[in-house]
């Protein structure tokens, strides 16, 4: 996976990448020919989120990270996110450019957030993917 980090802060820049790329590591998509785009935004929180993972092409996803996040809540959010990289690099998302209709395995979905299914997953997934980052933290 090709990863860009367009973040200005040299320390967050530097704490973020080393995040993504062990979480692209344990989803194992290192292989993957998908660009991700990383970048952080402030006041995301006011809009209702703390990061979101957009397809913007073919291959290539942006992911936003609240910028005003602490660090227990930007690890567990990048896991959450990383998740949806994954799903979208292995096929099992996808939907049209610009389009509200999503696709879960080949099959159309329309559910309320929290009963869509690759939330359901991101949301299972987040908290052990966080937890091996915080280990390594702690030692």
């Amino acid at each position: 996976m090709d990863i860009q980090l367009n973040i200005r802060q040299g320390a967050t820049k530097e704490f973020v990448g080393m995040i993504v790329k062990f979480f692209e590591q344990e989803l194992k998509l290192k292989n993957s020919s998908w660009t991700l785009d990383v970048r952080t935004k402030r006041g995301m929180r006011l809009e209702g989120t703390r990061g979101c993972v957009t397809y913007v092409g073919p291959k290539y996803l942006i992911m936003l990270v609240d910028s005003g996040l602490d660090l227990e809540r930007l690890v567990l959010t990048i896991a959450h996110e990383m998740v949806h990289v994954k799903q979208y690099a292995r096929g099992q998302i996808k939907h049209k450019l610009g389009g509200k209709t999503y696709y879960w395995m080949g099959k159309q979905t329309r559910k309320k957030y929290f009963e869509q299914p690759w939330e359901i997953e991101a949301f299972s997934k987040e908290r052990n993917l966080a937890n091996k980052i915080f280990q390594i933290i702690n030692k």
